[in-house]
């Protein structure tokens, strides 16, 4: 039994070194632009500090890449999660072109429901949790977009 035990211990040690040389597809390209993304866009400074706290690690490429993003597999739920951040939106971008209303709206709706900032990455990252201010600051914000 402690024989068995052993081998399954050594394969999966080799799995594990094994899973290192498979990269994460595309991984996300990562400003080395210092600066706040939000900078040009935001009406008010403390939104652009949330944003910035809670939002840009993955919906920017602005992104800080911690130790863990470099081991698989936990590397590739890292970049998928920031690949779909940015697909669905990218602060980087805003400085291009003004944000819509309709997009400031989907920001409060998700911070408002807690969908984001996600989850798993709260867990972690204890400063990115949106308190009850912070989404009060960020739903204004959005609903001051749609004034005339």
């Amino acid at each position: 039994m402690r024989k068995v035990a052993i081998l399954t211990l050594v394969l999966f040690a080799f799995v594990f070194l094994g899973m290192q040389f498979v990269p994460p597809t595309a991984p996300p390209k990562t400003s080395t632009t210092i600066g706040d993304p939000h900078q040009a866009e935001v009406i008010n400074p403390q939104v652009g500090a949330i944003l910035d706290r809670s939002c840009q690690d993955c919906h920017s490429s602005h992104t800080r890449w911690p130790w863990y993003s470099h081991v698989a597999p936990i590397s590739w739920i890292v970049y998928k999660h920031v690949s779909e951040g940015r697909e669905n939106l990218d602060f980087s971008e805003w400085a291009n072109q003004p944000a819509p209303a309709y997009e400031r709206a989907l920001i409060c709706n998700a911070v408002a429901s807690g969908e984001m900032p996600l989850p798993e990455y709260t867990v972690i990252h204890r400063k990115a949790k949106l308190s009850k201010r912070d989404v009060k600051l960020i739903c204004g914000w959005a609903a001051a977009s749609n004034a005339p």
